[in-house]
């Protein structure tokens, strides 16, 4: 019998949910969605704008029979209300379910993004009014520039943040993960091997060590995966259900392969 993935709570949403989950755009069938939340898996995000709508469409039949067991995010990158709520609405057919449990605002990259979606008739009206009509539980903001994702969290209204961090990417460190604590947001991370770059070189870590790294800051709750290679994620699965953090000499050895990786420019 598989051991339990490692649980926590998710911030101040009080949600319990699994440390490892699934990222979405890179499954391409609705099986293998299927056996990667057989590994136990209880996140999941995905975004409307993932292969134009299609990662939502085949993770909602994925999802068929389990909705009432995971906690299910996704995004839009719509800066307008009336663009978010057509997204909101698309979203929900999709993923054949009646409510998304952490809706996210997707890529706020950029000062003037950040102010066009909280500002009056921005995204984030459609994602409050959704919240008070229950198609929403919780909202959460994503991005690339770990500076701009710093501001949106500190505003506090957001519940989640998802964001780039790894061994070899540590600015969230002191930026993002500081913001997050001081609000109570639940914080979600992607990139923990930098789209399996980190894990190329001859003389790579086992790629679960990656993994390991990221949940062994206090600030993570949750680490994804895209689910490229389906053993790949199943292997890596099964090796945090058995050991989820590191040792200090462990870390110390992935932040040195990291930094000296991001050096040669192959993580750019």
């Amino acid at each position: 019998m598989a051991v339990p993935l490692p649980c926590t709570t998710l911030g101040r949403t009080g949600l319990a949910v699994t440390r490892f989950g699934i990222g979405g755009a890179y499954c391409p069938s609705v099986d293998g969605y299927r056996r990667a939340l057989d590994c136990g898996v209880t996140y999941v995000d995905t975004a409307r704008a993932y292969r134009d709508g299609a990662d939502e469409e085949i993770l909602g039949r994925a999802l068929a029979g389990r909705r009432e067991q995971l906690v299910l995010a996704t995004k839009t990158v719509q800066r307008t209300a009336d663009g978010a709520r057509s997204d909101l609405e698309a979203s929900l057919r999709a993923l054949r379910t009646d409510w998304i449990d952490i809706y996210q605002l997707h890529h706020l990259n950029t000062a003037e993004e950040r102010q066009q979606a909280l500002g009056p008739g921005g995204a984030l009206e459609t994602a409050v009014r959704a919240r008070e009509q229950g198609l929403v539980r919780y909202l959460g903001v994503t991005g690339h520039d770990w500076l701009q994702v710093q501001q949106a969290v500190a505003t506090g209204l957001f519940d989640t943040v998802l964001c780039w961090y790894n061994c070899a990417m540590r600015e969230p460190e002191t930026t993002v993960f500081p913001a997050a604590l001081s609000q109570s947001t639940g914080v979600v991370i992607m990139s923990a091997a930098r789209s399996d770059r980190l894990f190329t070189p001859p003389d790579a870590p086992d790629p679960e060590q990656f993994y390991r790294y990221v949940l062994s800051h206090p600030a993570v709750n949750v680490v994804l995966m895209g689910v490229r290679d389906v053993p790949v994620f199943v292997d890596i699965a099964a090796a945090l259900a058995e050991r989820s953090s590191l040792t200090p000499v462990e870390m110390a050895q992935l932040e040195a392969y990291g930094a000296a990786l991001r050096s040669t420019g192959q993580l750019d």
